[in-house]
């Protein structure tokens, strides 16, 4: 055989392998990454704490060996006082200072020098805000910690709910951070990331984008105007997710023609009862405060998980989503209860069924079927009924593959009812006298309608949960590499369009989901859970200037400070004692050398 022969045939054989295959393997380094900044960062009149700079120290380091595609990276107020010490008077969070240089006058890291030497390990991170943020209690309501001031406090205050009345604040600190001259050329910060959590509901949420959206076009500097916005969301909210990530202008006359928005989506769209769909009748598609066609929303993080309820209430439904994860061996969860880790196939099979609305999981307990005339009476022992969600689908498991009713039929829970022991549905179906497990939709959702644009699944990004506890059963549970093969599962699961495989459908039939678009919570989960590494915990308390190293440098601090009283939280003060003594110079002298 030839060279060339040769290495055709090589390449072949490499064509062939991807293509059995049809992706490629994915690793931690394809994930966005979120990070909650968890418990490490505590405040600095608290012993022991990990400050803020030596978190971000530490995340550099992570970074530099792990790096994502992109991280969403969680930050706080400023001007939030310490209110647990009356003793410490200034700022604790003057890490954040936008208008600060790399490091502070005690040659510590700053956010400002965090990210321009991230910026080096990964080019894209959002800046996340929750409503605990930028919160109502902080007592400097104007920027003035920072001698800065709220940009959009004119604007239209009531689409702001009480959790986020205060982001006049946060893109006054925004513009000050983008403009900041030392960070031209070397800015990751590519977006601006909310977490509601549950601020009031949808409604409030897509008021929150209004807000944002006409602050961005109207008011904001071009460094801010050029982020993209991005939210976290239920996975249920699929349909307002649906809408807020569709492009404009939507068919309304006389921009019906070239609209890209499906007819059942726009049909849909009528019955929300959402401000944004009345502007949008109102002003022939589009925002009257502007003409393009970018979405409301640049990227959805929908969180594929949600919590278990053990207590649950008569009378109230639940969206418990984590049975499609983890088996347990009665099909429910406990405060201190244990779960095995299925398969990876297994696992996104589940997740495929349920975005179908197709029964995917067990249920606690067992349940009797008795036809009556055209009816099935349901008799639960110890089960869910009517089950947890209006309009849930369920089946009896009765072995060997034999489901009740038969041949892929389901059965459909009342729209809601309280929870009882017996029901009446219509239907058919008998299990002869016997009380059998069964299997349920733990969410009720289509994901496939109403259908998307056909460019929406690059704006939707599907996010799991490396937590584990009794009450957060989700990915914890299981290893890192049966995650990575679970995406691998998914995303050859979904590459078909035919409506057997589909979960995304456009106007035109079904959409693959993309290949890079999942995100992990969150990065103390991961160090924690699946032992990536310890979470921010590599640094020393004698690294005083945050460089990796107890060195001269860090001695000659504790000299410097010598007897001080460090009301003020100097970085000398190692123990946190309020001041400078022996046991400081101890602690150096201990680490001296590579942290």
């Amino acid at each position: 055989m030839t060279r060339r022969c040769f290495c055709r045939l090589v390449m072949i054989m490499g064509f062939l392998a991807i293509s059995s295959v049809g992706f490629a393997q994915t690793t931690l380094n394809d994930l966005i990454l979120y990070d909650y900044r968890d418990g490490a960062p505590v405040k600095p009149s608290v012993p022991g704490s990990v400050s803020l700079a030596k978190y971000h120290q530490w995340l550099l380091t992570y970074l530099n060996k792990h790096t994502p595609p992109r991280m969403v990276l969680y930050v706080t107020d400023p001007c939030a006082p310490d209110t647990t010490d009356p003793q410490y008077k200034r700022y604790w969070l003057d890490f954040y200072n936008p208008n600060a240089n790399a490091t502070d006058s005690n040659g510590k890291l700053t956010f400002v020098g965090f990210l321009k030497q991230a910026n080096a390990y990964v080019d894209d991170i959002e800046l996340l805000i929750g409503p605990d943020s930028f919160n109502q209690n902080v007592t400097d309501p104007q920027n003035g910690c920072w001698n800065g001031s709220p940009s959009g406090q004119n604007m239209n205050s009531t689409l702001l709910p009480p959790a986020f009345e205060r982001l006049p604040n946060v893109m006054g600190w925004l513009d000050a951070l983008m403009t900041n001259t030392h960070l031209q050329g070397s800015n990751p910060v590519k977006a601006l990331s909310l977490d509601p959590e549950g601020s009031g509901g949808t409604p409030y949420y897509i008021d929150i984008l209004l807000w944002l959206d006409q602050y961005m076009t109207t008011l904001a500097s071009s460094a801010v105007s050029s982020l993209d916005i991005s939210m976290t969301l239920g996975f249920e909210a699929h349909t307002t997710t649906k809408l807020l990530v569709a492009e404009l202008p939507a068919p309304v006359a006389p921009n019906v023609s070239i609209s890209k928005w499906p007819a059942d989506l726009w049909t849909t769209a009528q019955h929300s009862g959402h401000t944004y769909i009345d502007l949008l009748n109102a002003n022939n598609g589009y925002l009257h405060w502007r003409t393009s066609s970018d979405p409301l929303l640049d990227r959805a993080y929908l969180q594929v998980y949600s919590a278990c309820v053990p207590a649950r209430v008569n009378g109230n439904t639940t969206s418990e989503f984590w049975r499609w994860i983890n088996d347990s061996p009665t099909c429910d969860c406990s405060v201190g209860g244990t779960y095995t880790a299925r398969q990876p196939a297994d696992v996104a099979s589940s997740l495929v069924k349920t975005m179908q609305r197709l029964p995917a999981v067990c249920g606690p307990g067992s349940i009797e079927a008795t036809q009556n005339g055209t009816d099935v009476k349901l008799i639960g022992n110890g089960s869910f009924i009517p089950f947890m969600q209006p309009y849930s689908r369920f089946r009896l498991d009765a072995g060997n593959g034999v489901t009740i009713p038969p041949n892929g039929a389901v059965w459909k829970s009342p729209s809601y009812t309280p929870m009882v022991d017996e029901m009446d549905i219509p239907g058919t179906g008998d299990s002869n006298g016997q009380s059998l497990p069964y299997e349920f939709t733990e969410i009720t959702m289509d994901f496939r309608a109403p259908p998307m644009t056909d460019t929406s699944p690059e704006r939707i990004i599907l996010m799991f949960s490396a937590e584990k506890s009794g009450l957060l059963p989700f990915f914890g549970w299981g290893t890192p590499t049966t995650f990575y093969q679970f995406i691998d599962e998914f995303i050859n699961a979904t590459r078909a369009t035919d409506a057997a495989s589909t979960v995304y459908t456009g106007g035109n039939g079904g959409l693959p989901v993309p290949t890079n678009r999942f995100a992990i919570y969150d990065l103390r989960q991961i160090c924690d859970n699946w032992n990536i590494t310890n979470y921010g915990s590599t640094l020393c308390d004698g690294d005083l200037n945050s460089t990796l190293t107890v060195d001269i440098d860090d001695l000659l601090m504790v000299i410097e400070r010598w007897g001080d009283s460090c009301t003020d939280g100097c970085p000398a003060d190692t123990d946190g004692d309020n001041d400078v003594d022996i046991e400081d110079l101890l602690t150096v002298l201990d680490e001296y050398g590579d942290c």
